[in-house]
């Protein structure tokens, strides 16, 4: 029975999961909106002369011509039957523009730049609301670029309803941004549990390491999907980011190489750990300044990138010639993380032979995917391995100081807790040697099982009485030592005094409910200690003899 429900529950799981999966991804028809269809806008436009009339030169505004002045005007006639009341919407790259109708501005995108975001805004994503109109309008598009080198245009343009143009965008770029999220958020788990668990240094600095490599990877590689663009307002720190995380990605690179090699002392480090804070003082100087842009600088950051992959292959040579990569998860993880740098390459590559750079890290993309589901599974494993461990020495540890018989701490505990107080500095210590009465006759009248049980009562009602604010322990077979601490010797005494009255209670409590054969008793004396005084030993011993005088004034009642 067990196995069928533990069967069910997974199919129940698994037939959700892939429905979820087929919601995301399969496509609904439908009919009889009039928005539902999509009028190209990339195409149809005409060049604009100065005195404001067309020309018969046709444009495609992905691929605008500006003059001198960086600036180009293109417009279109628009008929309102194949409007229907579509908006123009379209992602506008490294440009800023003005839209007018019939003259009439309806449209201005001329964003202030803070300083991080160097000279531009990079991406973009407009829905310009079209004025209802009958018959014909004309359309016009002032356009300004602020490419400076970089390709400026217009991309994904078309006439349509708004939520449904957002809705295709985010379908079409789904699988990017799911990809991008999942990566950044087991990068996040992984620094995460790499902080919480207790495990060696070199393996927490690996998997910090390959955390933090994901999470910039994730955010660098999700520039090609317009996800931030679409979620974030301030596009100043999209652009900072998309740049910013290329500065930081080799140190963290490194790192992990240096950890797999287990090299963290090379002079690698401090080389790429150099450049990577020149380049990035480098970055905040010329931006804040006004001197230079990202796309400027983005020959020092790719020199840092190779730069580190040269000393990286360097120290997996030298690792291997010392043979000092002698285990399988050494080379698992080296062979993971070079797909990264492998694709990473070829995005290198295209990003330098392609003019148009929308999506530069199409390849990197695959290979990010293929290093984090590897190597999470690993370092978690790693993790889940060491908690594991870690909990098995917690439990020895506490087998260790703890009585098997009644929970109490025991004689070993208590010999580290008096090396502890005899280093202390302050404070004040009150021992109560407590001791049963009548133990051997309950031994060996009754036998050791009852013997057990009182024991165990002893234990019960003098945890009751000294437990609260004070520690017990069982130093023998019929010894028990509690101990109070504090600042005031009057004030602890007085609170000693309150428990020795409620021990009694107690005791007296447990032979009326449990109506033992041989009533329980338990004789105690205490003694003061100052901690850092010295040994505790002589405290110890005059509350042990303070005890026995008890025990035999109770011995001379009876």
């Amino acid at each position: 029975m067990k196995k069928m429900m533990l069967w069910i529950n997974l199919i129940a799981g698994a037939a959700l999961l892939v429905c979820t999966v087929l919601a995301l991804f399969l496509p609904f028809r439908y009919g009889g909106s009039v928005y539902q269809d999509a009028l190209d806008a990339q195409e149809g436009w005409f060049l604009v002369s100065s005195d404001g009339e067309f020309t018969s030169e046709k444009v495609n505004i992905h691929d605008l011509e500006f003059d001198n002045d960086q600036n180009a005007v293109v417009g279109r006639e628009l008929k309102a039957e194949d409007l229907a009341g579509g908006d123009l919407c379209f992602i506008s790259t490294n440009t800023c523009f003005r839209v007018y109708m019939n003259d009439e501005l309806i449209y201005d995108f001329y964003p202030e730049l803070p300083w991080y975001s160097g000279t531009t805004y990079g991406n973009a994503i407009h829905e310009v609301n079209i004025p209802y109109f009958e018959g014909t309008a004309v359309l016009r598009m002032e356009v300004t670029s602020q490419g400076n080198g970089m390709w400026a245009g217009f991309n994904r343009a078309y006439f349509r309803n708004s939520a449904q143009y957002i809705k295709d965008l985010l379908g079409d770029h789904f699988w990017k941004a799911v990809m991008s999220f999942i990566v950044f958020a087991i990068g996040l788990l992984l620094v995460i549990l790499a902080l919480v668990f207790e495990f060696r240094s070199n393996q927490r600095i690996e998997a910090v390491s390959i955390g933090v490599v994901a999470m910039i990877l994730a955010v660098w590689s999700n520039s090609g999907t317009y996800m931030m663009e679409m979620f974030i307002s301030n596009l100043g720190m999209v652009r900072m980011l998309n740049y910013m995380t290329l500065v930081l990605l080799p140190f963290p690179g490194l790192t992990l190489i240096l950890c797999v090699v287990r090299n963290l002392k090379s002079k690698s480090a401090w080389i790429v750990g150099s450049l990577v804070g020149v380049n990035l003082i480098t970055h905040v100087v010329a931006l804040a300044a006004g001197w230079a842009d990202y796309h400027d600088l983005l020959l020092i950051t790719h020199g840092v990138f190779i730069l580190t992959v040269i000393l990286g292959v360097g120290e997996v040579v030298l690792a291997i010639r010392k043979k000092r990569m002698v285990s399988k998860d050494q080379f698992i993880v080296l062979f993971t993380f070079s797909i990264v740098v492998v694709t990473g390459i070829i995005d290198l590559i295209s990003f330098y032979l392609s003019k148009i750079r929308l999506d530069v890290a199409k390849f990197t993309r695959v290979g990010l995917l293929f290093f984090i589901i590897f190597l999470s599974i690993h370092e978690i494993g790693q993790l889940i391995e060491i908690s594991r461990k870690s909990s098995e020495a917690e439990v020895m540890n506490r087998l260790a100081h703890e009585d098997v018989l009644t929970g109490l701490e025991n004689r070993m505990a208590f010999t580290e807790f008096e090396r502890g107080i005899a280093m202390r500095q302050d404070g004040y210590c009150l021992f109560i040697q407590l001791d049963i009465n009548y133990l051997k006759q309950v031994n060996d009248g009754l036998g050791h099982a009852e013997g057990d049980r009182m024991i165990c009562g002893a234990a019960e009602v003098i945890r009751d009485s000294f437990g609260t604010g004070g520690r017990i322990f069982r130093t023998g077979g019929d010894e028990f030592i509690a101990v109070m601490e504090g600042d005031d010797p009057e004030e602890m005494n007085a609170r000693y005094h309150e428990k020795a009255k409620h021990l009694k209670e107690c005791i007296r409590a447990f032979n009326e409910k449990e109506e033992p054969k041989i009533p329980l008793s338990i004789a105690y004396g205490m003694a003061e200690y100052e901690c850092g005084s010295g040994n505790p030993e002589k405290a110890e011993k005059l509350a042990d003899a303070r005890m026995y005088e008890h025990k035999k004034k109770m011995k001379e009642a009876k």
